[in-house]
């Protein structure tokens, strides 16, 4: 039996996988970042000036982001974007107030630079936002779809 300064001493075996990045929509979804994002949601999608500015603020972000961890829903998050601002401008409505909410929410935290993962970490800052992305989109797809079919008969 060994004693206890030399168990102290054993190495132990590396690990020869790498660890899989420990967040999960779920994680993300239940922070208290996205909760306060949810909560203010609705103050926001009250008020056309509130709206529009968070539109302009997310555009500007959206330019500058490295889009690499957003994939395929980067179309979407633009989309979101844009619907925001045909809402406040009173041109599209056609959007239940619960999946609204839901587009106003994932905006909110997608601009919220120090959330579950801080925006200014290398290659990953932005995951986390698109999982709150890919969270809203399960939940308004046909919405969204919908306002894009609407903007094409726009044009």
């Amino acid at each position: 039996m060994k004693s206890k300064k030399s168990q102290s001493r054993t190495k132990r075996p590396v690990n020869p996988r790498p660890r899989r990045f420990p967040i999960t929509a779920d994680e993300v979804i239940q922070s208290a970042f996205f909760r306060k994002a949810v909560s203010e949601a609705a103050a926001y999608a009250k008020s056309p000036e509130r709206l529009k500015e968070l539109f302009e603020e997310a555009s500007r972000k959206a330019r500058e982001v490295p889009k690499g961890a957003f994939y395929e829903r980067w179309a979407y998050l633009l989309a979101m974007l844009r619907l925001i601002r045909a809402y406040y401008r009173g041109e599209y409505r056609d959007i239940a107030w619960q999946h609204f909410i839901i587009i106003v929410a994932a905006v909110i935290y997608f601009l919220t630079p120090a959330d579950v993962i801080s925006d200014w970490i290398p290659a990953k800052g932005f995951v986390d936002d698109a999982l709150v992305v890919s969270v809203a989109l399960g939940a308004v797809r046909d919405d969204l779809d919908a306002f894009m079919g609407w903007e094409t008969l726009q044009s």
